[in-house]
């Protein structure tokens, strides 16, 4: 269900996934200047209507960012590359349980200005993250090794071997070097002692459920490795860290338990000394996610971001004097309502923050020491997350653009404007782009209401058959970026509709909370009136209407099955289909966050619950379905499917069920991605009106 389902907005399994090389591999890919990128060899995918591109291989071996630094001069940008690539020589042996795809996850140091990005790590060991030392001259990277723990190495950028950091039995989960240089500060579980490894065993591995969750600490090291230092006092975990640029406090962000649904909703934000732990200041108690925290350049002031209520709708951005004890927080985004995804300071009076503006993305200067905030010019790309350099003067950020999902993005904080430094996807260039437009109406309660619309070239001069794609969350939204999932229908002569209804981000705090209390009936009311308002307009046929989703879309889905019948067939992915057993399974779905969505929990608020769940709905459902989850998905458990596949199969209704092993809510295995969307696409070809 809802909540940070962050990862279901980006992460609609093929969206979500990385993505595909191409046919026309057979000639090289280049980087942002032409510079070679490791090619893949073709997939062939059977059973398709067209050759038009992208085709579900594409789709899979898409390339994606999955980490970015900017050194502290802002000289030079590290990226780590997720490459999955399919080996066309594979066999299928009992070993190799990925369908013959491999992925590659490797570091790349490009300069701010542009130019060939040049590959630092080669090899199968996956790299997960990196920082660049204080003096810009080492990247320090965490790297694993098959199924072991990851570990932190070294790697010198004038040349030689990356050196692995000996920190014993440590796994740590996230690292920044100390601002001298000369260690390391880290986020890791301590390590099991001989004691409690034997009482594991000798209960064979029983665990008190709910009550054993590993929690995290903060340690430091140096450089050369040892033995490290715990630095966080009392039992929390600790959920992030900024280390002062003076060295000597840390900012941290903590949670009574490493429990998702805490860590996710419950944080307080503490100040405390490097030296000992020592609790110094409390400057934000338990209550509201605190996803973003940043020093200034001058280590005067720290700034975060939050909310004052809910939890995805981040509109606080809050400034405290990090040396005056009794100084309050100022929130320099008060009245603005933004949705904010990523800030950087800009030198240390000022911060740059990016946010959610319906479907683009918008940055605003915001003064600390108050005065106007200023809407910086804004391009076509989308921001994720943003990372300053020492000064101020720049910032990196993972970016989507019109034509590519993944790219590396600088931006000059004192201007806004923005550089591409590395496409990851040039081949994309070469596919069947549609293009995309914004589409405007008015649901029945004369709310105006926005979505995307992108137009096949593939479906004659009739209107084309159209397929209804609801974003996932419910706290998400849909963005005028480069969409997988509607290339890929559009190629195969679908329009692909987007619709941002009510209940979504990026639309202000008013549009956020609209469905509470009303799931199913907002979302539903918001997306039909778009689908009438493009028949209406000739961009739809009515008797070629198709409808799929994954997480909170997968539950619209569901929804949909039971309240309409004029779709041809309907794909629910990792859908929620009954609400309360989501709150007993899910990872976040449960306490105040139901208390949120749904004012209250099953066991107190049953009828409210009962009326929020698709599944009381299907008793007239008789659209043909497919229904598509990850066997360990933590956030919609796999159990909905099977009571939506149960319940179809005994009304007599059409109904396909794939399940895939090992994956979580995004799937990530490649052939998982291919194969999905090779049956998608075949079920709706399957119900095309003859």
């Amino acid at each position: 269900m809802a909540v940070a389902l962050a990862l279901a907005v980006a992460a609609c399994a093929g969206e979500a996934g990385p993505s595909p090389a191409s046919p026309a591999a057979a000639s090289p890919m280049a980087g942002a200047t032409g510079a070679p990128w490791p090619a893949s060899p073709p997939v062939r995918s059977p059973g398709l209507r067209t050759d038009a591109r992208p085709l579900p291989h594409d789709i899979a071996e898409l390339r994606a960012l999955r980490d970015i630094a900017i050194a502290p001069d802002g000289s030079r940008v590290a990226f780590v590359v997720r490459a999955p690539r399919f080996d066309p020589a594979a066999k299928p042996s009992p070993d190799d349980t990925k369908g013959g795809w491999k992925v590659e996850q490797q570091l790349w140091l490009v300069d701010r200005r542009g130019g060939e990005p040049l590959q630092l790590t080669f090899g199968d060991d996956p790299v997960q993250s990196a920082r660049f030392s204080p003096d810009g001259r080492d990247l320090a990277f965490l790297r694993g090794h098959g199924d072991d723990k990851p570990a932190l190495h070294v790697l010198h950028l004038g040349g030689g071997e990356a050196r692995r950091v000996d920190i014993g039995d440590f796994a740590p989960q996230a690292f920044t070097w100390i601002p001298d240089g000369r260690g390391f500060a880290f986020l890791a579980p301590r390590p099991r002692g001989d004691a409690e490894k034997e009482a594991r065993w000798r209960r064979g591995g029983a665990v008190a459920w709910d009550r054993e969750w590993e929690q995290v600490h903060l340690f430091v090291v140096g450089r050369e490795g040892g033995a490290p230092r715990h630095i966080n006092p009392g039992t929390d975990t600790v959920v992030a860290f900024r280390q002062s640029p003076d060295g000597k406090t840390f900012a941290l962000v903590t949670a009574a338990s490493a429990d998702p649904h805490t860590v996710f909703t419950r944080n307080r934000l503490l100040l405390v000394r490097a030296t000992d732990g020592h609790i110094e200041r409390e400057v934000e108690k338990v209550g509201a996610p605190i996803p973003m925290l940043e020093w200034s350049p001058d280590g005067r002031y720290l700034a975060y971001a939050t909310t004052p209520t809910g939890f995805s709708h981040i509109d606080a951005l809050r400034v405290v004097r990090a040396g005056a004890p009794s100084a309050r927080p100022v929130d320099v985004a008060a009245g603005l309502d933004l949705t904010m995804v990523g800030f950087a300071w800009s030198g240390s009076r000022a911060l740059v923050a990016a946010s959610l503006a319906r479907t683009r993305t918008a940055l605003h200067r915001l003064p600390v020491g108050g005065g106007k905030a200023t809407e910086l010019p804004r391009g076509e790309h989308i921001m994720a997350r943003m990372a300053g350099d020492q000064r101020g003067r720049f910032a990196v950020a993972d970016a989507a653009g019109p034509g590519d999902p993944s790219e590396a993005l600088v931006i000059d904080l004192a201007s806004g404007r923005a550089k591409v430094v590395a496409a990851l996807n040039p081949q994309i260039a070469g596919w069947s782009a549609a293009p995309t437009e914004l589409v405007r109406w008015k649901n029945r309660e004369g709310t105006e209401l926005e979505g995307l619309l992108t137009r096949t070239s593939n479906g004659g001069g009739a209107a084309p058959p159209l397929l209804v794609i609801p974003h996932g969350g419910p706290d998400g939204v849909s963005s005028n970026a480069w969409s997988a999932w509607s290339q890929y229908f559009a190629a195969r002569g679908y329009s692909v509709f987007r619709p941002n209804y009510r209940g979504g981000i990026g639309y202000g705090r008013a549009f956020y909370e609209a469905n509470r209390g009303r799931l199913g009936d907002i979302e539903f009311m918001d997306i039909e009136s778009g689908v009438d308002h493009l028949i209406a307009s000739g961009a739809a046929d009515p008797d070629r209407l198709f409808y799929g989703s994954w997480s909170w879309g997968g539950y619209l889905s569901a929804w949909t099955l039971g309240h309409a019948v004029r779709y041809r067939a309907i794909m629910v992915g990792a859908g929620v289909v009954d609400v309360a057993v989501q709150y007993v399974t899910s990872d976040i779905n449960h306490g105040i966050v139901a208390d949120w969505e749904f004012k209250g929990r099953p066991f107190n608020q049953p009828i409210t619950f009962d009326r929020s769940s698709p599944i009381r709905y299907l008793k007239g459902a008789r659209t043909p379905t497919l229904i598509i989850h990850g066997q360990e998905d933590p956030r919609v458990g796999f159990v909905n499917s099977q009571i939506l596949y149960r319940a179809l199969s005994d009304l007599g209704v059409d109904v396909t069920m794939w399940a895939y092993p090992r994956e979580p809510h995004g799937f990530q295995e490649p052939a998982h991605v291919q194969h999905m969307l090779e049956v998608w696409a075949a079920f709706n070809d399957a119900h095309l009106p003859k």
